[in-house]
């Protein structure tokens, strides 16, 4: 798709990264855009503020979009494009929607609305909204299901071929998923399956915090954790390293993980907790092992049978500029 000459206004909270290729696509395919972070600031407070107690940084919130609008005020934009909104404020969007009534409002929601449910607020005030959450798009109306995607870096690990380890995990603790990784570690380390793991925590305050508030981390130890994220290139590398792909998804969510997506990207096979998987239409018992969150076992045939290639059509769905396409053409997925 050419979006040549397309105005875009683009928020997005921060998000290893992701926001920034999804801009790179659309300038590169002839769109102005103009991006702003959905967090006055990423630090570790105001991350943690945003998420627990947003009304107590309200002014700090209200300061910093008043200056978006005081710089986007004048501009015509034929598209308005939100990302998982955290710390948008609901006064910003009604302003904009009533001013600018020739612009598109699109909404993506890529967290489930059973974590984020101060999002339903915003649904009213777009013209497409979007959900990577298959039960959520089923349960509240306007939304239309749309999975993540890969990147075009994922794909061009397609045909890399020589693998350092067997299994790998990156991913941010959350939930009970440190307490799960710890028994997958011990049953592959049993079976004598190569794994590389890289567990992340913002902070080491974090690790403090959870330690108080998630009985899942009641054996934890500092050290099991890494306190820097991998950057995008790195992540790639290991990925490109890894015959199969761990995936554990949010205990309160159906959608599939971005981790997934770009498993499926990089035809690697999956190793993933999450059991609407097999609903989707690249879903090959010789590529996915669904694992039992409450019981998690493996069969040792899986790690020996080859990757199943999946046709091109059903592949190329989960690509960005078809994930792009579908939001801004306001086409429904194949």
């Amino acid at each position: 798709m050419n979006y040549k000459g397309k105005s875009i206004l683009f928020i997005s909270p921060a998000f290893f990264g992701y926001e920034k290729s999804i801009k790179k696509y659309l300038t590169d395919s002839g769109a102005k855009v103009y991006f702003f972070d959905d967090r006055p600031s990423n630090s570790f407070l105001i991350k943690g503020l945003i998420r627990l107690y947003k009304g107590s940084i309200s002014h700090f919130i209200n300061k910093y979009y008043n200056a978006i609008y005081s710089e986007i005020k004048s501009h015509k934009y034929d598209y308005f494009f939100v990302l998982n909104p955290e710390a948008l404020p609901l006064w910003f969007v009604k302003k904009l929607r009533y001013e600018k009534s020739s612009t598109k409002f699109i909404l993506y929601m890529w967290d489930s609305m059973r974590n984020k449910e101060n999002a339903k607020k915003y649904l009213n005030y777009f013209d497409a909204v979007y959900s990577f959450d298959r039960t959520d798009s089923e349960e509240i109306p306007r939304l239309t299901f749309l999975p993540l995607f890969y990147l075009e870096e994922y794909s061009a690990l397609s045909s890399m071929k020589q693998f350092k380890y067997d299994c790998c995990f990156i991913g941010t603790a959350h939930s009970d998923r440190y307490a799960l990784i710890k028994r997958i570690q011990n049953q592959l380390n049993l079976k004598g399956v190569s794994s590389y793991w890289y567990l992340y925590l913002q902070s080491k305050k974090m690790f403090i915090w959870q330690k108080l508030t998630n009985r899942y981390f009641k054996s934890a130890r500092m050290s099991d954790f890494h306190y820097k994220p991998l950057s995008k290139d790195d992540v790639i590398k290991k990925i490109s390293e890894s015959r199969i792909i761990i995936d554990i998804q949010h205990p309160e969510q159906t959608g599939l993980t971005m981790r997934t997506i770009e498993a499926l990207g990089a035809c690697r096979k999956l190793v993933t907790t999450n059991p609407d998987i097999i609903k989707y239409d690249f879903y090959k018992r010789e590529n996915i092992w669904v694992l039992d969150r409450q019981s998690p076992n493996f069969d040792e045939s899986f790690f020996k049978e080859e990757y199943s290639p999946i046709e091109k059509e059903i592949y190329e769905k989960y690509s960005l500029p078809y994930w792009i396409d579908t939001l801004f053409l306001n086409e429904s997925p194949k």
